[in-house]
């Protein structure tokens, strides 16, 4: 039937079609290695399609380069203002068993001292004692299946990078400033770091902070956490 021998004179092209859009999904080495394939099989098979093939992919190509930039034409840039990120005004550093001793471990009031800073356009990097954990058990906070940082995160609506606990038998203090000296950072703390006792590059690193205006103190106003 001249129908069906037609049909099979189409059948190598429609099996390298197949194989092409296949690594036209996965990209990259799949495409190219079904590229190949393609050629090399019908050079062997029905060298005439060769010549259809290219068109029919040139064709395809075209249609998925035009299809991405339309999506790329609809996805919000950084330059809309409508869809930019609001302005930041800075990061803190925050001597978080610091303050929260200043407000007698009421978690309500410091959190509600860190919505504030975050209302007012801050960042925040909160820093964490390990003994922390004792004041998470006390208000029934910390889940069986979590660690300190875990619970931290959840308990303040924070990401992971947003904070920091230090080692078990540790405090935060020489990460923080450390941490706020690399970066030139604002520290918000009535600790003044200079025990004597403490490492001498951690003293170092403090004594530039404080010299530089960047260690500032915080007080009791109304009963909030407000900087002085």
């Amino acid at each position: 039937m001249p129908w069906l021998s037609d049909e099979a004179s189409q059948l190598p092209l429609i099996i390298s079609l197949s194989v092409l859009v296949v690594g036209l999904y996965f990209r990259g080495t799949f495409l190219w290695v079904s590229v190949s394939l393609v050629l090399c099989f019908l050079l062997i098979v029905d060298r005439d399609s060769i010549v259809t093939l290219v068109v029919y992919a040139f064709t395809a190509l075209l249609v998925i380069a035009g299809y991405r930039r339309i999506r790329m034409g609809l996805a919000p840039t950084r330059d809309d203002p409508e869809n930019a990120d609001p302005p930041t005004r800075g990061t803190l550093v925050v001597d978080s068993n610091n303050l929260l001793g200043l407000v007698k471990w009421d978690l309500g009031l410091f959190q509600d001292f860190i919505t504030e800073l975050q209302a007012d356009g801050f960042s925040v990097h909160l820093f964490f004692d390990h003994s922390i954990q004792r004041l998470l058990k006390q208000n029934k906070l910390m889940q069986p299946t979590e660690t300190v940082p875990m619970t931290l995160c959840r308990v303040m609506g924070m990401n992971r990078h947003q904070l920091t606990v230090s080692q078990k038998g540790h405090k935060a203090d020489a990460l923080l400033v450390r941490h706020a000296d690399r970066h030139r950072l604002t520290v918000l703390s009535n600790d003044r770091f200079n025990k004597k006792r403490d490492d001498k590059f951690y003293l170092e690193a403090a004594r530039r902070l404080s010299q530089a205006g960047l260690i500032k103190r915080v007080g009791l106003v109304d009963g909030r956490l407000t900087i002085l």
